[in-house]
C-alpha cells in the first residue's frame, strides 16, 4: 500500500498536480506506513513542493498550508528524537528545516485570521 501511494505521489508531481501531491505526501508522513528510515526521503521529496511558488496557491504561492508544514516539522523532530538519522543526514535535516520554517512563515501570511 505504501509503495503504491508513494508511486502515485511521484506521478502527481510529474503531472503538475502539486496540491494533490502535497496532500498525499503529508498523509504518507502522518500515517507512518513506510519504514521509519524512509521518513527522511519523504521529507526530502517535500522540498520541491515547499520551494514551489505558484500564484494559483494564494498570494504567497505556497502549496502546503501551515497545518501540513507543521506535520512535516513534527516528523522531522520525531526522527531526531528517536535517533533515526545518521550523522551524514544532518546537512539534509538543516536544509529541510530551513525550507519548512520559511514555508510556515509564508503560509501564515496566506491564511485568513
Amino acid at each position: 500500500m505504501f509503495l503504491g501511494k508513494y508511486r502515485e505521489f511521484h506521478s502527481m508531481i510529474k503531472t503538475q498536480q502539486q496540491k494533490k501531491a502535497a496532500d498525499l505526501l503529508v498523509s504518507l508522513v502522518e500515517s507512518n506506513l513506510g519504514p521509519p528510515r524512509f521518513q527522511i526521503t519523504l521529507l526530502l521529496d517535500s522540498l520541491p513542493l515547499i520551494n514551489d511558488t505558484d500564484e494559483n496557491f494564494g498570494s504567497n504561492g505556497v502549496v502546503m498550508d501551515s497545518r501540513q508544514t507543521q506535520v512535516l516539522l513534527k516528523a522531522l523532530e520525531d526522527m531526531q528524537i528517536k535517533k533515526l538519522l545518521k550523522e551524514s543526514d544532518m546537512q539534509k535535516v538543516e536544509t529541510i528545516r530551513l525550507a519548512l520554517v520559511t514555508n510556515l512563515a509564508s503560509s501564515f501570511l496566506d491564511e485568513p485570521w
